[in-house]
């Protein structure tokens, strides 16, 4: 064999070495923190997240470890790096190996003889010996210190999960605590498709509505009892646990176990199930059309926050008038899915299949229906679209009525004009004269009381009545009439049904109301014109003002006219009073009511008288069943709250916890910039 031959088989030794060495370091350091991690489980009980992320660090740093040793040898993949480790470990050599691997070429048999004398044997087993079993012996170390824990504390170091908490108090021994620790197991409907949870030592167990909650301890001399309110919970021993096996509550409850003279308190919260949120996205709107055929799309979404099973569309047809309707109903485009969170449904409505007539009415909706089993399903309805068919001889749907303008248009234009004259009268009034003044102002009254004439006569003429009946009653110098005056002027001008006046006798009859504005207008035109007459245009102006808007409101009210007036509901209470019977009563059951305990007075009044038992464990009791009660109230309190709880339950300083729910409650203390003066005698 020549000495490339011998160099190469050394490789193969080394290298098997080296793979040896790098594997055996990384387990060594693997195993070693995995048992330092084991033995301060052990002594003080680390938490899930702590020993897990321990392991993933011992892992990490054990593979590392195994890179590192490789990286290190990395020499003996090389055949001229092992002849040169050779040449360091046998001197007799004088670098021949090395001249030999390096110039096979240039080799001679005298160098050939010279290596093949040289025995490197002995360095070679010594290296591998060395390189190898130490960290063999380690690992070896490590390994057979885990044997010797318990097995329960080894599985919490190995393959670490949460709630295995109890695996370490039993492997420890001693006298059991039967609420430290204490594991909850919370098991989610199958519907919802949440995995398993475990709870350690929780002060509050948030799970949907319906789920299934094992609470487990261990087990002591003292029997276990358990309350949910007012309601006892079975609780079964074993013979190192004890459990109890119950369901989410519809509402937030208080859990107490007993064993002895100890008591803890826990809070059940359930978290409802939401019914799935239906959008109509076509049609986009409600609508009148007159054809009755043809195709309407119809689109909607759907979505729920644990799955929908379905989605449909539905449809109400709505024919006839009156008191006789008939309805007609269908669903369209039904689709069934597996659990999708959101959805999107489309289907075409054929119009021609429903056999519509003109007045017909169609409403629209989609539908979607979640995988609820437990408190459901929830089903959940879009908002509703309506499509009208419109009659034959229907034009808008809002059938409006136009009317000719009324006479009291040229009004409007006159009394504008007089009004201008008179603003224009009053800012050049400064500049003139006061008989100019005078001499105007008479002038703009002429025709203010011209156009008061023609307002009246629209009036008369409206009851029947001739025009200029106000020369007859008043004349120019006569008084202002009232509106009820002018009213029973123009009506003795004109007597109906047998000499009985129109329609005065009762408070208001509908012909004042209808010519009200008019009449204000003629008011506002004699007390305007008075006014114009000695000369005071700047006083005629308000009430020239007042006539304009009174005729424009008349213009406004006689343009349109409605078809129909609907009639008025009238109930007449003194006659359907106490009318009912007890027998046709359906009420709904009776909710409890939190009376005053969750307004944040109330509530601050609980928490301060709390936190005056401290540090007695009544005051964490007290806590733990006024966050139940502000839980509805004051969600921001009660999650403070939490966090408080849980911080005196772990042994940890609470201060800050409780500063920060109370402010929530009371607000933030108030600070001033300086002190008061002094009040008193100095």
């Amino acid at each position: 064999m020549n000495a490339r031959a011998r160099v190469q088989g050394v490789r193969q030794q080394l290298s098997v070495g080296v793979i040896v060495a790098s594997l055996g370091w990384g387990l060594a350091v693997a195993l070693t923190l995995l048992l330092l991690v084991a033995l301060a489980d052990l002594a003080i009980g680390l938490p899930y997240p702590l020993r897990a992320g321990l392991r993933a660090v011992a892992i990490a740093l054990g593979v590392v470890v195994m890179l590192g040793v490789a990286w290190r040898n990395r020499g003996v993949w090389r055949l001229d790096g092992v002849a040169l480790w050779l040449e360091e470990h046998a001197p007799t050599l004088k670098y021949a190996l090395v001249t030999l691997i390096q110039d096979p070429g240039g080799s001679t048999m005298a160098l050939e003889q010279h290596v093949a004398r040289v025995d490197w044997r002995a360095p070679v087993r010594r290296r591998l010996w060395l390189g190898a079993g130490a960290p063999l012996l380690v690992a070896t170390f490590a390994a057979g210190a885990f044997m010797l824990l318990p097995a329960g504390l080894v599985t919490r170091v190995r393959s670490p999960t949460p709630g295995d908490a109890l695996l370490t108090a039993e492997s420890r021994g001693g006298p059991a605590d039967p609420f430290r620790p204490l594991l909850v197991k919370v098991i989610s409907p199958a519907y919802s498709g949440q995995a398993q949870r475990m709870l350690e030592n929780p002060v509050a167990v948030v799970a949907l509505q319906g789920s299934r909650l094992l609470i487990e301890g261990r087990v002591n001399p003292e029997p276990i009892t358990a309350t949910l309110g007012d309601s006892a919970i079975r609780v079964t021993p074993s013979a190192a646990r004890w459990s109890v096996a119950l369901v989410m509550p519809t509402s937030p409850r208080v859990l107490t176990l007993t064993s002895g003279a100890r008591h803890l308190l826990v809070t059940l919260e359930p978290e409802p199930d939401s019914i799935p949120q239906v959008h109509l996205l076509l049609p986009s709107r409600d609508t009148a059309r007159r054809s009755m055929g043809g195709i309407i799309q119809l689109e909607a979404r759907a979505g729920d926050d644990f799955g929908l099973e379905s989605a449909w569309f539905e449809y109400i047809v709505s024919s006839g008038e009156g008191e006789n309707f008939t309805f007609r109903t269908g669903v369209i485009g039904r689709r069934s899915v597996e659990g999708d969170r959101a959805l999107s449904i489309k289907a075409p409505l054929s119009l021609d299949s429903l056999h519509l007539a003109g007045g017909n009415v169609i409403h629209l909706r989609a539908v979607a229906r979640d995988r609820n089993t437990t408190t459901g399903p929830g089903v959940a309805a879009s908002e509703t679209r309506t499509i009208r068919i419109l009659r034959a001889d229907e034009g808008d749907p809002v059938s409006v009525e136009t009317m000719a303008p009324a006479q009291g248009d040229s009004s409007l234009l006159s009394q504008r004009m007089l009004l201008l004259l008179t603003e224009a009268l009053e800012r050049r009034r400064p500049r003139l004269r006061r008989d100019t003044v005078v001499s105007e102002s008479r002038a703009i009254a002429r025709d203010q009381a011209a156009l008061r004439r023609r307002v009246a006569d629209v009036i008369f003429m409206r009851l029947g009545g001739e025009a200029g009946a106000e020369e007859s009653e008043g004349g120019e110098g006569g008084s202002e009439l009232t509106p009820e005056a002018l009213m029973q002027a123009a009506s003795d001008t004109n007597m109906a049904n047998g000499g009985r006046p129109l329609d005065f006798s009762e408070d208001e009859s509908p012909v004042v109301a209808l010519n009200r504005p008019l009449l204000e207008a003629y008011n506002a035109m004699w007390s305007a014109g008075r006014e114009l007459e000695i000369g005071e245009p700047g006083h005629a102006i308000p009430h020239m003002r007042a006539a304009l808007e009174a005729i424009q409101r008349a213009r406004q009210a006689e343009r349109l006219y409605l078809r129909g007036q609907p009639k008025p509901v009238v109930v007449d209470l003194a006659r359907i009073r106490l009318a009912g019977k007890l027998t046709d009563a359906d009420p709904a059951p009776a909710r409890r009511s939190h009376g005053g305990r969750g307004s944040p007075g109330r509530l601050l009044d609980r928490f301060t008288a709390a936190l005056e038992l401290l540090p007695a464990e009544r005051a964490v009791d007290s806590l733990t069943v006024l966050r139940v009660d502000a839980l509805e109230d004051a969600p921001q309190f009660a999650q403070a709250l939490a966090l408080a709880l849980a911080d005196m339950r772990t042994g940890r300083d609470a201060t800050e916890s409780l500063v920060q729910a109370r402010r929530l409650l009371a607000g933030a203390p108030a600070a001033t910039a300086d002190l008061t003066a002094w009040s008193g005698v100095p």
